[in-house]
């Protein structure tokens, strides 16, 4: 019971550190003359895994220093489309229910075994297993019932209700199919990264904690999917990622040519970097959830739809987010980023907004007429506290909404902590009124991650609004239900629209992955999520 505790907080705690991390990313392919085999580049990035296995941790980095090592059964290219990659095809039959993929045959791992239907039942069986306490992949295998091996290339993965998200789930690296023999290794070692083994074009070398991870070439791959970018093994003989978690620090490698890369840029380097001639600064919006505040609608103060819409037209988001980022950022108005593809509903943008003298008159009516000596509204005494866990320090982004809110007479209590337990217990237990948090995905499911009933934080799920909506729920289950894309876009546009006019959900700001480049550096592209893919990238001789 401890581990499984444990693991859940570990979930809980990396949803909160997701609101201050932007996701990493790189440019796409530039001009440079014909691409060159061999070289190395170095990359630096603002956090490092708590747990190098996919298939436990829920961090975005996680998915990103393994997807070089661990190739997925699906593709997800950089335009959103599904295409083949370690299935070279696939069947979907009882209504949505199974998927029988037929593997490549020509696939193998970096420790010489074959890649087949085993290895693939192996991988989800460790998902699924309890021992492995899975903080998101397991959630992403949604209504999962098993896996059967039909023949040595054949396998079927059958789910207890139609289940149209496997495809898109089973294209990121978090269902990453790891070696047999690794899983056998242990949580320990895959966690700690020393027994990451894969098919894919890079092997994991050497690794140094709190510094860096190494990674050598993989001369036998050629698999890669048909929009990869390249084919064949890859250009790179090698690549490095450095750790650098201060931003004046990565900056600072990135001009001195220490590095050849670096995301997360801060906003107010970015007019700095832009104007350095040897770089190239890129930016691209992260699908999946934005930046948001979610609001406890279980909580004493919450619960009150209408203190939840006062908080929502209280914040002046497009003046908030114009300052903080410096003109860098864009404003979200549903919990969808708008590169989601098939789920974000446009007509959302400009239907609600600041609005003070609204979130006035719905504080009057709330009851919190009175003010105390630091001008905080008040009801019976009690002044109008909305408590926000932060585990670690506050970013610059909740700051400057704090002092917005002030001015409507809210004070909003950034609860930060360094101490895991202490703020895991306030969400475990439900003694928070808000949490401000984003997650990539490139999928409307991820809705379900933050709204869908069942996902609450005790099953391993995120539902910090806590809402148990029949008619959200209803709509989710439509759209896990339906493969057709204009079906599941309906659905979810109904979900943006009722969480939005319920005021369950305060969306603040678009994420953006953004990184600078050297301009000695070629086709490192984003990919779909945000993240660089290594594999097509090459450099040019000093």
């Amino acid at each position: 019971m401890r581990q499984r505790r444990t693991a859940r907080r570990a979930a809980l705690l990396s949803a909160l550190l997701l609101a201050g991390v932007a996701a990493c990313s790189a440019g796409g392919s530039t001009a440079g003359g014909a691409p060159q085999s061999g070289g190395s580049l170095v990359y630096a990035t603002n956090q490092e895994p708590d747990c190098w296995d996919p298939h436990v941790s829920a961090q975005d980095v996680t998915a990103f220093v393994q997807r070089p090592v661990f190739d997925s059964l699906v593709y997800q290219a950089p335009n959103g489309e599904l295409e083949p990659w370690l299935a070279e095809k696939w069947t979907i039959g009882d209504g949505g229910k199974s998927y029988v993929f037929t593997l490549r045959q020509d696939v193998t791992f970096q420790d010489g075994t074959p890649l087949d239907a085993a290895a693939v039942k192996a991988n989800f069986d460790h998902i699924i297993a309890r021992s492995t306490h899975s903080q998101y992949a397991a959630g992403l295998l949604g209504p999962y019932r098993d896996t059967t091996v039909k023949s040595r290339y054949v396998v079927e993965v059958r789910f207890d209700r139609p289940y149209a998200p496997f495809l898109q789930a089973a294209s990121t690296t978090y269902l990453g199919i790891e070696a047999p023999a690794a899983l056998k290794e242990g949580s320990d070692k895959l966690c700690s990264g020393t027994a990451s083994v894969g098919s894919g074009p890079f092997r994991a070398a050497s690794y140094v904690r709190g510094q860096q991870r190494g990674y050598v070439r993989n001369p036998a791959y050629a698999w890669a999917p048909k929009d990869a970018g390249h084919s064949g093994a890859a250009r790179l003989s090698s690549f490095t990622i450095r750790f650098m978690a201060e931003d004046a620090t990565r900056v600072g490698a990135l001009t001195s040519g220490q590095v050849d890369a670096a995301a997360a840029l801060p906003p107010q380097q970015i007019p700095t970097l832009k104007r350095d001639t040897r770089l190239r600064v890129v930016s691209r919006n992260v699908p999946g959830a934005v930046d948001a505040f979610y609001l406890n609608t279980k909580s004493p103060l919450f619960s009150d739809i209408r203190v939840r819409r006062a908080f929502q037209h209280a914040i002046d988001l497009d003046t908030v987010v114009a300052s903080v980022f410096q003109g860098t950022g864009t404003r979200a108005w549903s919990p969808l980023s708008p590169t989601t593809p098939h789920a974000y509903d446009a007509t959302r943008e400009k239907s609600w907004g600041y609005d003070p003298e609204l979130a006035a008159r719905l504080l009057d009516q709330a009851g919190w007429t009175g003010r105390d000596a630091q001008g905080y509204r008040t009801k019976n005494g009690r002044t109008l506290t909305v408590v926000a866990p932060v585990y670690g320090k506050p970013t610059l982004f909740s700051q400057a909404v704090q002092g917005d809110l002030k001015k409507a007479g809210v004070k909003l209590d950034l609860a930060a902590s360094t101490d895991a337990t202490e703020v895991a217990t306030l969400l475990d237990k439900g003694r928070y009124d808000v949490v401000e948090t984003s997650w990539a995905r490139a999928d409307g499911d991820i809705l379900s991650h933050f709204f869908l009933s069942t996902e609450t934080l005790a099953n391993g799920g995120h539902n910090f609004s806590r809402l148990a909506d029949p008619q959200v729920d209803t709509w989710l289950r439509q759209a896990q239900a339906a493969t057709d894309p204009q079906t599941r876009a309906a659905a979810y546009a109904k979900v943006q629209q009722r969480t939005l006019d319920q005021a369950d959900v305060v969306p603040a700001n678009v994420v953006k992955s953004t990184v600078g480049v050297s301009d000695r550096v070629h086709g490192l592209r984003t990919g779909i999520s945000g993240w660089p893919e290594f594999y097509p990238a090459w450099v040019a001789a000093r």
